[in-house]
């Protein structure tokens, strides 16, 4: 028979099935059947206010490199004269670190906290070497 997955929660020490007529009819099949159950803690991916976030900040932070002065080769190599984008905010800043700290290669697999860690990182990193600091992207901030 092949696994059938059901959505539910744990309240108050049980489990609670969201309403699926599929998991009744599964359950009068399986009547006297020794059974397997598998519990899998479901972790929130990142949202679609932190994705937008996430790519504002990505803006944010490459026109400020730019108007600092900080071109790519100034920053990350000495070869190369190309002017910060969102893009290469995301593929050469971004990802290096966020491989590195999480091993996980695409934004879309993030979690809702690794966003976080991979700002923090980012910014004090950034922060340091060239004095150029852009606070998260949040209403606050930005009314600001």
């Amino acid at each position: 028979m092949k696994p059938q997955i059901f959505k539910g929660k744990i309240q108050n020490q049980k489990l609670a099935i969201s309403k699926d007529n599929r998991f009744a009819l599964l359950i009068e099949t399986l009547e006297g059947c020794e059974v397997e159950i598998t519990i899998r803690k479901k972790i929130k991916s990142r949202t679609s206010q932190q994705n937008r976030a996430l790519h504002l900040y990505f803006t944010l932070l490459s026109e400020a490199l730019n108007d600092a002065g900080y071109d790519m080769k100034k920053t990350i190599r000495q070869d190369v004269d190309i002017p910060w984008t969102p893009e290469n905010v995301k593929e050469s800043l971004w990802r290096p670190i966020q491989k590195a700290y999480l091993n996980i290669e695409s934004t879309t697999k993030l979690k809702t906290g690794d966003i976080d860690k991979v700002y923090d990182v980012l910014n004090k990193t950034i922060g340091e070497r060239t004095g150029v600091y852009i606070p998260w992207p949040c209403m606050d901030n930005l009314m600001n």
